[in-house]
């Protein structure tokens, strides 16, 4: 059994929306220019780069693309092998105490 690479994964969401790399590169600059931070950002040559080759792209480009593609921000880090514990949300409330979210590892 072959395990698919996270780039492989994207780009196959992505071609199942019907996106071209210049259209994600466009909507990408839109919420980048509305968060005002340029990391937003994915340029068509990076993100084919991440969906080539073993790049990771960054926490903030992975929540551009979470927002494109219509996906749980935890779906998409789960692609990278990282398990959010969300049974009780990532900043459950417990009094006047925040508790910070559990991550995982997932082994391959």
């Amino acid at each position: 059994m072959t395990l698919e690479r996270p780039g492989e994964a994207l780009r196959r969401l992505r071609e199942s929306l019907d996106l071209t790399l210049k259209e994600v590169e466009a909507r990408s600059r839109r919420i980048a220019l509305a968060r005002g931070h340029k990391e937003f950002m994915l340029t068509a040559g990076r993100l084919s780069q991440v969906e080539t080759s073993s790049s990771t792209p960054s926490i903030y480009k992975l929540a551009s693309l979470s927002q494109i593609y219509q996906k749980p921000f935890a779906d998409l880090l789960r692609t990278y092998g990282i398990e959010v514990d969300s049974a009780s949300g990532p900043y459950a409330s417990r009094g006047n105490d925040v508790e910070e979210p559990r991550l995982a590892l997932v082994s391959s």
